[in-house]
């Protein structure tokens, strides 16, 4: 059974984080369902600020961000938290893991989150499936420093899954890995796209995800432009 379709879009987005100076200025762009978007521009372009409005994880100064064609900015922070959670994945350069949690334990954070009356046990077995499918279901016991990068960015990768997302935002996935784990990582995000259908926004400078999308958002100034 197809999960229902959803839009998301921003509409004359503008941003400003100092005075006369605009991380995004007036940009509009739309994410297709069950692509791969990938946002590329050089540092400071606006990637990461336009990746977090669409995550709602900030807000615009000016315009709007648009889900399933409800405008957000009439969303409180309760509603805003809780898509997050429900519908929302997110991968980050740093991982984001908790410490003091173990690799299980950082996987099921979302959903003891989102329901933190059901039992652990069937929290832990859904889990446990997740970290098999990516070949590190024997560092489940383990602590996020134990890993190498690449296992970190892969229990991230489950945590962003676990809650069964309608999309994945991914702020430069592969900017604290090696080369081989950040092809690795690239190849992993294909698969994830083709085989579960998930759809994607990627900030990024790694221009190996412009092998697997379809749709490339280039920023420059904190404006969308035509890429040379």
């Amino acid at each position: 059974m197809n999960e229902k379709s959803f839009t998301l879009s921003g509409l004359n987005i503008v941003k400003t984080y100092e005075t006369n100076v605009k991380a995004l200025d007036d940009v509009t762009i739309s994410i297709p369902d069950g692509e791969i978007t990938v946002i590329m521009g050089p540092s400071g372009s606006g990637k990461t600020t336009l990746l977090n409005i669409l995550a709602l994880l900030d807000t615009p100064d000016s315009g709007k961000v648009l889900l399933d064609g409800k405008d957000t900015s009439k969303f409180d922070e309760k509603e805003r938290a809780r898509i997050r959670n429900e519908m929302f994945g997110f991968v980050f350069q740093f991982f984001h893991l908790i410490p003091e949690l173990t690799v299980e334990e950082n996987v099921i954070v979302p959903l003891m989150i989102r329901n933190p009356f059901i039992s652990l046990c069937a929290y832990r077995e859904k889990a446990r499936k997740l970290l098999d499918e990516f070949h590190i279901g024997n560092k489940a016991s383990s602590y996020p420093n134990k890993l190498s990068g690449g296992e970190r960015q892969r229990v991230a990768i489950c945590r962003s899954l676990i809650g069964e997302p309608k999309i994945i935002f991914a702020d430069e996935p592969t900017g604290n890995l090696d080369k081989i784990a950040a092809l690795e990582l690239v190849d992993l995000i294909k698969t994830l796209n083709k085989e579960k259908k998930k759809t994607f926004v990627i900030a990024t400078h790694n221009e190996n995800f412009l092998k697997i999308t379809t749709n490339i958002i280039y920023l420059s100034g904190g404006k969308i432009v035509n890429r040379e």
